[in-house]
């Protein structure tokens, strides 16, 4: 009898672990699709980009971040999420105006070109929590470094006229940029991989102008002036780094 009843308790207690072990891996199985299928945030080892969004639902633009910078910007999120965020814009303008003689000097003709190149580049970290499954709020930092040179050239023109035997050079002035800025924001995804996004900073910003140099050669003779820095400037305020802005995530 004593068996029997051992016997019976231990195919009870069998029965109930294997079941009992089935529910845990149901519950498992469930919650892992739950994190496959509901989470629509970035994970690890992910890549953003974002733009500037403006204009209502029918009548939406997109342009490039960080105001007038007019800044690339994207992020690679890291475990426990982190996220490293750069940012840049590299412009080059290049114009040439042909500046024709007249009267005796009809048929030759002069230039005058000017050259601009501008450098600024932006590189922080982020420190994402953990929000909703669509929300995704974080604060962060990142320093700025800039730069801009500038330069302009007479041959055989200047000021709008043809002046034979001339040459005017200027360079400069160039300008540097240097910042730091805490920032916070949320990105809220409206669907996987794209989300909508803002955020706000605080910070400042110094910014020099550089001297120029301008030397001017007219029938064999040359002059130099250089002219000196006419300043700075320096900034500390908060201020919407972006907008509604727009990203997708790769």
């Amino acid at each position: 009898m004593k068996k029997s009843i051992i016997l019976l308790c231990l195919l009870t207690g069998s029965i109930g672990l294997s079941h009992a072990q089935d529910y845990n891996n149901q519950n498992m199985h469930i919650e892992r699709m739950h994190r496959q299928g509901g989470d629509l945030k970035a994970e690890s080892h992910s890549f953003t980009t974002e733009f500037g969004l403006t204009g209502g639902i029918l009548n939406s633009e997109f342009h490039l971040n960080e105001g007038t910078n007019e800044m690339l910007r994207f992020r690679y999120f890291l475990h426990n999420g982190w996220a490293l965020r750069l940012g840049f814009n590299v412009g080059v303008s290049d114009k040439k105006d042909n500046i024709y003689g007249i009267g005796p000097d009809e048929g030759r003709s002069g230039s005058l070109k000017v050259s601009h190149t501008s450098v600024l580049v932006n590189a922080g970290i982020e420190k994402h929590f953990e929000g909703t499954r669509r929300l995704s709020p974080y604060v962060g930092a990142d320093i700025m470094i800039g730069g801009s040179s500038t330069m302009e050239k007479a041959e055989n023109a200047d000021a709008g006229m043809f002046l034979p035997d001339y040459t005017r050079t200027t360079k400069g002035p160039g300008s540097l940029a240097l910042g730091l800025r805490a920032v916070v924001g949320a990105d809220f995804y409206i669907a996987k991989h794209v989300y909508l996004g803002a955020e706000a900073g605080f910070g400042f910003l110094y910014n020099k102008q550089g001297e120029s140099k301008t030397t001017i050669s007219s029938h064999g003779l040359e002059i130099s002036h250089t002219m000196k820095s006419p300043g700075n400037e320096f900034n500390l305020n908060p201020e919407m780094v972006t907008g509604v802005r727009i990203g997708f995530v790769f």
